[in-house]
């Protein structure tokens, strides 16, 4: 992962057996409210294929401070995710990703046309998670959005 000055940090704590052929989705973490319906339907759907899962949090760390020391403790967020991703009862792999900008994290750490999961509220007028989706779809991912 090449370092830039929007995103230079991350860290990678389970490592990835993708290799050629093989699929891969994945989740992003949004809140753990959201993040836990994206992967157990994840799961569901995916549960009869060999599909590689990986929930993939991105971290945002405001300009005054540096990305080697964001506002929130690492070790406090790899918690929290392996605790989500433990849930799921199958194997996940889990990215935390330190960032000055999320979707510039997100297109620089997704491969193209990749299988994207995310959640989001319902609601009548877009979410911040239905904006991301979008986002992602013009850009060439194939998303998923579940409804919450």
């Amino acid at each position: 992962m090449a370092d830039s000055p929007k995103m230079q940090t991350a860290y990678r704590f389970a490592t990835s057996r993708s290799g050629a052929g093989e699929l891969r989705v994945f989740v992003l973490y949004t809140t753990g409210e959201l993040t836990q319906p994206a992967l157990a339907e994840a799961g569901v759907l995916l549960r009869n294929l060999a599909v590689e899962i990986t929930l993939l949090a991105v971290q945002i760390v405001p300009f005054p401070l540096p990305l080697e020391f964001p506002a929130v403790a690492p070790e406090f967020l790899k918690r929290r995710l392996r605790t989500i991703a433990g849930e799921m009862g199958s194997e996940v792999d889990v990215q935390l990703i330190f960032a000055r900008d999320l979707y510039f994290a997100i297109e620089q750490v997704l491969p193209s046309h990749s299988l994207v999961v995310v959640a989001a509220r319902k609601r009548w007028c877009p979410t911040a998670e239905t904006k991301l989706a979008r986002r992602l779809g013009r850009a060439g991912h194939s998303v998923a959005l579940l409804a919450v």
